[in-house]
């Protein structure tokens, strides 16, 4: 196959549409791509904001900015949803929603909705109960489903108090008493699964009251709660943060008790241990085809087999593939272009996770070129960018997300098989589809490939480039394409 193309996505010119449905199940988010947004940073209300506030990446007060809230909302959210409908996506994912502690610490606040004070309450800052109804309703209208992020392994941190007086207890709600937390320590060895299921994240200087998921009053606040966030909300499915700060057995309830599609977190770039979490929920994200994805498309002097091999291997850790989060970086890991200015092997990247085995996810202002590092760095408010919608990036996710969207069902439930690998090149078909890949980047080498399509296209059939849809090839005597 002779191009100068970065990338290059062939597909069949016949092919099915999706049919809307709402979403509940792990088999119905099979097909849907999901764009990651921090509500505190994605947009102001219309007409009711500062978009000078955490725009000045570099000034002398961003640090302390970013740290705090820069007034992100849920009607901020409604206005821009046409912004992500436009990119393709049909559903978002939305930061934790519930009320978090005001205290001030030397990580700033809460605004990421990780650290609550009343499971109970709406955080004001985001708007109201009724204005959180209103969004999900809005993006429904638009056949975008919500996920929302929930949290049940700790609490807000209160640095300025000693651990479980009554002073301390008295600021939670529902969790007041000393026995619905686990006996107070820091983790220390992060390789005693024991001790990262009972003890506190955030370390000696902001401990993060660890809640024990072994006391029965304290599974069944959370089971009754998780239903009624769910069913208050209309919510179509859950990210579970933190999930192996927990004990398995307790996800088992908690997911079933919520009702829909769950996806955990687990921070690990071993896929045994991160499998091992999908008998207790729908999916996790894939860490560990992640790791493997950065260390591959960011060089391009690595070697594209590595990423065959870490494909097969996550197909050997988990019980479905097809419904584990891919993702090349969100608010917990540095940015892409934080680690390559290479926009082309950028978009290599987003094509893989795109069209791979797996649910979709890119997180907010990747879609703009954003290149924050390490938190906060890597939590940027996006209205800087004016959420233009000519950028390179934007309009790339665009048409494989709109690509997506007419593949039939079967794409999204069989796997991908591998077309060829080399250390620079990897291809897959996936059900009717042909995906090739580079680790070229900006560097636009002629390169030639012969890939035996095994008879999955007649002789004479042709394949069009859907990045340049004047590029096709022809299907060869042989059954080959190149």
């Amino acid at each position: 196959m002779h191009s100068s193309k970065h990338f290059i996505i062939i597909t069949l010119l016949i092919l099915l549409s999706l049919a809307t449905a709402i979403a509940r199940t792990a088999a119905e988010w099979r097909s849907r791509t999901i764009y990651q947004l921090l509500t505190d940073r994605f947009a102001q209300s219309p007409g009711n904001g500062n978009l000078q506030l955490c725009a000045n990446n570099g000034g002398s007060n961003y640090i302390n900015e970013i740290r705090h809230y820069c007034g992100g909302t849920f009607t901020g959210i409604i206005d821009k949803l046409d912004y992500i409908k436009s990119m393709g996506f049909n559903a978002i994912w939305i930061s934790p929603v519930v009320k978090q502690f005001e205290k001030e610490t030397k990580y700033g606040l809460g605004w990421h909705g990780y650290w609550a004070q009343d499971i109970y309450e709406i955080n004001s800052h985001f708007g109201t109960a009724d204005e959180l109804k209103q969004l999900v309703a809005a993006a429904h209208a638009r056949d975008i489903w919500v996920m929302v992020d929930v949290v049940a392994n700790h609490m807000g941190p209160q640095q300025d108090l000693t651990p479980y007086t009554t002073e301390y207890l008295n600021a939670y709600t529902p969790f007041n008493k000393t026995n619905h937390y686990h006996d107070f320590c820091v983790i220390k060895d992060w390789g005693n699964d024991d001790e990262i299921e009972r003890c506190c994240l955030g370390g000696d200087e902001l401990p993060l009251p660890d809640i024990n998921t072994e006391n029965p009053q304290v599974i069944d606040i959370f089971y009754n709660w998780i239903k009624d966030l769910v069913r208050e909300y209309n919510f179509d499915g859950i990210r579970i943060d933190t999930v192996k700060h927990v004990r398995k057995e307790f996800w088992s309830g908690f997911t079933a008790a919520a009702g829909v599609f769950s996806i955990g977190e687990m921070f690990h770039g071993d896929p045994s241990k991160v499998g091992e979490y999908q008998n207790y929920m729908d999916a996790v994200l894939g860490y560990p085809l992640f790791y493997n994805i950065i260390s591959v498309f960011t060089n391009p002097f690595s070697d594209m087999g590595s990423v065959s091999r870490a494909v097969q291997s996550m197909r050997g850790a988990f019980k479905d593939v097809t419904v584990l989060g891919n993702f090349i970086d969100n608010h917990d890991v540095p940015r892409f272009l934080s680690r390559t200015q290479d926009r082309n092997l950028l978009k290599n990247a987003l094509t893989f996770v795109l069209l791979t085995d797996g649910i979709p996810i890119v997180y907010q202002g990747t879609e703009q070129g954003f290149n924050g590092g390490d938190d906060p760095w890597n939590r940027e408010a996006l209205w800087p960018s004016n959420y233009t919608q000519s950028s390179d990036l934007y309009q790339f996710i665009a048409t494989i997300n709109k690509f997506r969207q007419t593949l039939p069902s079967s794409y999204f439930t069989s796997l991908s098989v591998e077309a060829w690998a080399n250390d620079r090149i990897y291809a897959f078909f996936k059900d009717r589809a042909l995906v090739v890949m580079t680790i070229y980047g900006t560097y636009d080498p002629m390169f030639s490939i012969q890939i035996k399509t095994n008879g999955l296209y007649n002789i004479g059939t042709e394949l069009v480039n859907i990045l340049n849809c004047a590029e096709k090839i022809t299907v060869d005597n042989n059954g080959e394409v190149g």
